[in-house]
């Protein structure tokens, strides 16, 4: 049986009605994007780190909030 894929809404729908996995699976899935991103702008692998992790903070909280 192949693996549903589901979509980045359903996801954090999920996340909202409390699935702390959907979290992960959108974490997981853009990771590579956004520090991607992130490193090419700033080239500092430490700095890098702590911006992704201030970035998905600020996700976490507004998710959480439901000020988006």
């Amino acid at each position: 049986m192949a693996n549903l894929v589901l979509p980045d809404a359903v996801l954090v729908k999920n996340y909202i009605s409390g699935d702390e996995s959907a979290l992960a699976s959108l974490i997981e899935r853009h990771q590579s994007k956004i520090y991607g991103f992130i490193y090419s702008k700033i080239n500092d692998r430490d700095l890098s780190d702590d911006i992704f992790q201030d970035t998905f903070i600020k996700v976490i909280k507004t998710l959480k909030s439901q000020s988006y």
